[in-house]
C-alpha cells in the first residue's frame, strides 16, 4: 500500500501584498479564468504563485514556496458569492478549515498593510 505523508511548507515567501477595496478585488477576480476568491477569518483573498521554473521546483522539494502576490480585502462574514456595486459577481470558497490559509491570514493581519 502507498504511504501518505502530510508535510506542510517550512517557509512561504510572499513577494507582494495588495490591499484592495471590495469592488476592485471583485473586478480583478471576475476577469480571471477561475473567478473564485477564498475567505478566511474576515478576509477575502487570492494568492498567485510565481511562474513555474526548475529553480522553483527545487525550492518546493526543499519545502519552500514563493508566492508572487496576495490580493485581499476585508470581508467580515462568509457568503457563497459577492457582488460589486456594478453587479459583477464572484464565487467565494470558505477555506477556514485549512490550517495553511488560517496561518496565512493571521500573518497577513500582523503586517502593516493590514491597517493601511
Amino acid at each position: 500500500m502507498t504511504e501518505f505523508i502530510h508535510k506542510p511548507y517550512d517557509k512561504i515567501y510572499v513577494r507582494d501584498m495588495i490591499k484592495l477595496d471590495l469592488d476592485d478585488l471583485i473586478g480583478m477576480m471576475s476577469s480571471l479564468e477561475s473567478a473564485n476568491a477564498y475567505w478566511v477569518d474576515g478576509v477575502l483573498f487570492a494568492s498567485f504563485a510565481m511562474t513555474e521554473s526548475e529553480e522553483l521546483a527545487k525550492k518546493e522539494m526543499q519545502n519552500e514556496m514563493y508566492l508572487d502576490k496576495i490580493i485581499f480585502a476585508k470581508y467580515e462574514n462568509y457568503t457563497k458569492t459577492v457582488k460589486s456595486s456594478t453587479n459583477l459577481e464572484i464565487g467565494i470558497l470558505n477555506m477556514s478549515k485549512s490550517k495553511l490559509y488560517k496561518d496565512l491570514i493571521a500573518w497577513l493581519k500582523s503586517q502593516s498593510i493590514w491597517n493601511e
